[in-house]
């Protein structure tokens, strides 16, 4: 009987969802899984050690793999597409949370929260080192127009600024009012108040961020990484903020990660880190398992998936 690796938690009314749809298929935990079932795994929820194990027999039977990310960096991409497996993510299910994040970021910054926050730490001082100032009217340059990026670009908007959006093409995304090339950012680079990072992480965007770029600025722009921390050059970055080419950075995600204690990054005022929550939501399970069951559904139908397949060439 095929078995279901169930790495991700998911409620008891989900699990017997499952077991009453397909009785003639196990769903196993992956404390329960043992050497004799490694050749009957034939889908995976969630991610787990034991993937690389079970890609490594010649007589696995993995078909299908849903992750509960956005990004699928950290799966191994090639071994998947060599042994002719179906990865899906739960891309678009973050957007709203990592999009009111970078927002928050921006506000803390021009609304002076972060520099009252360093000043009740320090002089206490009745007046900030900074005058203060909104969104409206300033640029934001989103490098990544997908469902994160759209959603950004929509609440920016709303609040009166100017967005524009970097893509392979150039090509046209719903709420940018512009959008421009990989190959055509050094203009729009130049007049940015605010750049952030949406992309998943490629041979092509590791360490796009890096110090030619941020030679490229010239409004002191602050920087949000909500991507992949490898994204981002740490050591020009750091550079960057030291010459005054960027203003601030904002971190999610970072290089390496989980950021070790006695990294410099966390010395810096100009630095705001967080331990990569930008999108964390409220019932995440009861979130992200309708995509699986629909995925799954579709598979046992016809070996093929309903939504959120990756491009194993693409890596995203």
């Amino acid at each position: 009987m095929p078995i279901v690796l169930m790495a991700q938690a998911t409620k008891p009314e989900q699990r017997q969802q499952l077991q009453e749809q397909y009785p003639g298929w196990q769903f196993k935990d992956a404390d329960a899984i043992t050497p004799a079932d490694y050749d009957e795994v034939e889908v995976l929820y969630g991610n787990h050690p034991l993937l690389k194990t079970l890609l490594a027999r010649p007589t696995n039977q993995l078909k299908f793999v849903q992750v509960i990310s956005a990004g699928v960096d950290y799966l191994p991409l090639k071994d998947l597409q060599a042994a002719g497996v179906l990865v899906a993510n739960t891309s678009g299910i973050h957007a709203d949370a990592i999009s009111e994040s970078v927002l928050a970021a921006m506000l803390t910054v021009v609304r002076g929260y972060h520099a009252a926050w360093l000043n009740q730490q320090g002089q206490r001082a009745w007046q900030l080192p900074m005058t203060t100032s909104t969104l409206t009217g300033q640029q934001l340059l989103i490098y990544g127009t997908g469902q994160i990026g759209q959603s950004l670009a929509a609440k920016a908007s709303a609040l009166g600024m100017h967005v524009i959006g970097v893509n392979t093409t150039g090509h046209p995304a719903e709420h940018f009012h512009e959008t421009v090339a990989f190959t055509a950012t050094e203009p729009v680079l130049a007049t940015a108040n605010f750049i952030v990072n949406a992309l998943p992480l490629t041979p092509t965007t590791h360490h796009l961020f890096n110090a030619a770029l941020f030679a490229q600025t010239k409004q002191a722009p602050m920087l949000i990484n909500i991507g992949r921390g490898p994204a981002v050059d740490t050591t020009d970055l750091m550079a960057a903020l030291d010459q005054h080419q960027l203003s601030m950075a904002a971190l999610d995600v970072t290089e390496p990660e989980p950021l070790p204690a006695d990294h410099p990054l966390w010395q810096r005022d100009d630095v705001l880190i967080t331990p990569h929550i930008s999108g964390q939501i409220a019932h995440f399970r009861a979130t992200v398992f309708p995509i699986f069951a629909a995925n799954f559904a579709q598979f046992v139908k016809d070996g093929t998936l309903a939504r959120n397949q990756v491009d194993l060439d693409r890596g995203y």
